[in-house]
């Protein structure tokens, strides 16, 4: 039993060390980029491949193969893809909301009221408008 829970400790060290290591190393974002590279080279390698067995014709006697197809339905994609970005809805930046200040009455008293009471008539003492000045903060200590 402490040899199993020995392996699931060492599991987790390694784990955490693994994702500190990408996600938080300046070495870990260098692997990170070569990974895209590589990703992004293979993907142009494999569609360089398909338009050249889509261009070139079989030789005789062999059977015809479908790749064609798959340049055409990447064309439309990309072409669709190209059309849903640009007739995308822009959305607007939200407005400040302008509160409408409640009447208060001029020289009204305030009621004190002692205990659990119910309050049938009510009023307004003050009112502050609220939320139109954007939050800024610089972040960290002086």
């Amino acid at each position: 039993m402490g040899l199993i829970l020995r392996a699931r400790r060492t599991y987790g060290i390694w784990r955490w060390r693994a994702r500190y290591w990408w996600l938080d190393t300046p070495a870990g974002r260098h692997a990170q980029l070569w990974a895209f590279a590589l990703s992004v080279l293979a993907t142009v390698l494999q569609l360089v491949r398909i338009a050249v067995a889509a261009v070139v014709p079989p030789p005789p006697g062999a059977p015809r193969q479908a790749v064609y197809w798959w340049v055409v339905q990447l064309i439309v994609l990309v072409v669709s893809a190209a059309i849903s970005y640009a007739l995308r809805p822009k959305t607007e930046k939200p407005k400040p909301a302008a509160g409408e200040a409640p009447t208060v009455e001029d020289g009204q008293a305030v009621k004190h009221h002692f205990g659990t009471v119910w309050i049938e008539d009510e009023f307004i003492l003050a009112w502050k408008v609220t939320g139109t000045v954007p939050i800024k903060s610089k972040g960290g200590k002086k």
